[in-house]
């Protein structure tokens, strides 16, 4: 009987370390899952953040158009008076240069 005996311990040994190996088994499981929750989360809140800055992006990129074009407005605008300056100057100058003393009335009528 002691050779039965044998083989029922050995029997109960081969059991307890297969329940060993399945609780490790569920255990590093567990720590698996909750590892792939964490990641997820942390890609979840990357991807929200992407979108964020994405749209923050957009909106720069928006605003960025709009002041080019009021630059380019400024711009236009600003060559218009430079054009209009230059014209009056050289009305003045030939003015002054052709009939110097009529420019003095000119101006005192304003």
């Amino acid at each position: 009987m002691s050779g039965g005996m044998n083989s029922i311990d050995a029997v109960k040994k081969k059991i307890k370390v297969l329940q060993d190996q399945a609780e490790e088994a569920e255990e590093r499981a567990e720590r698996l899952q909750r590892e792939v929750e964490k990641e997820k989360r942390t890609r979840e809140e990357a991807e929200g953040e992407v979108t964020s800055l994405s749209r923050r992006l957009q909106l720069s990129e928006e605003n960025l158009d709009r002041v080019q074009e009021r630059l380019a407005t400024a711009l236009r605008k600003l060559d218009e008076v430079e054009k209009v300056a230059d014209e009056s100057e050289r009305t003045v100058f030939t003015y002054q240069r052709d009939k110097p003393g009529d420019l003095v009335r000119t101006f005192s009528l304003f």
